[in-house]
């Protein structure tokens, strides 16, 4: 493990390499074995000169929860050139959140058709930049556009929107990350015969649909009460039998 990183590691001259944030609960990493294959698999089709095995990572993971102790907190393993460096940090949901729900902006970046917004690299500018921007602006993150203003994702999360019975979110075919929880919450509205549409949805379409949440490994599903002064429902049928599986 590196804690310290040189000038001339791509990470530092270029922001390269990977990272995946890994919910600690009650010591147990959850999904790792999921979060770890995504992080081998963007490494292949990004071709990055990153020369780890599975079982070394989850290894390294596992050793590291039990010799610090990490009960239930955020952790981070980044890989690069130089080596992997694993991180623990506090959770930022709590009750609170969950209750009140999020506010979302609109970024004021556009982004383009980038391969690279589909994996968790290291080069997180945009991400970091959205949410502060939103912060500033009393909002809880940021959702980016394209040109067209289809919705593309959160800075840190996915979107899913409701409509009577059905749920929609954008596309995988989208420049987009999907998340680990999004293919859970696909999953579960299978199990729960729920219909699920995955397609392009506007911005300009959002006050049509009754219900929003956002994903994310660490926070599981929020419900969005905003977005940009277009309000929503706080509560959904389908949102509550939803979140009880995931659960």
């Amino acid at each position: 493990m590196k804690n310290n990183v040189g000038f001339d590691s791509s990470l530092s001259k270029f922001g390269i390499g990977l990272f995946e944030t890994i919910r600690v609960k009650n010591g147990i990493a959850v999904d790792l074995d999921i979060h770890i294959e995504r992080m081998l698999s963007s490494i292949n089709c990004l071709d990055l000169d990153i020369k780890y095995k599975k079982d070394f990572l989850i290894n390294e993971i596992v050793t590291y929860i039990k010799k610090e102790n990490v009960i239930n907190k955020a952790l981070r393993i980044t890989v690069f050139d130089e080596g992997y460096n694993i991180s623990i940090r506090d959770i930022p949901y709590n009750q609170e959140t969950y209750e009140k729900g999020f506010k979302l902006a609109i970024s004021p970046i556009v982004r383009g058709n980038s391969l690279i917004h589909r994996h968790k690299t290291t080069n997180y500018f945009e991400n970091i930049y959205t949410k502060n921007i939103a912060n500033k602006t009393g909002y809880n993150d940021g959702i980016f556009l394209n040109s067209e203003g289809v919705i593309l994702e959160c800075s840190m999360s996915n979107i899913f929107f409701v409509k009577g019975e059905r749920v929609y979110t954008p596309s995988d075919r989208l420049p987009i990350l999907n998340g680990i929880i999004k293919k859970r919450i696909i999953e579960i509205c299978d199990e729960l015969h729920i219909e699920l549409i995955e397609n392009e949805i506007n911005i300009s379409e959002i006050s049509s649909f009754d219900f929003v949440f956002v994903t994310n490994s660490l926070m599981g599903a929020i419900k969005v009460t905003e977005i940009d002064k277009i309000k929503f429902n706080k509560e959904n049928v389908v949102f509550d039998k939803i979140v009880k599986l995931l659960e």
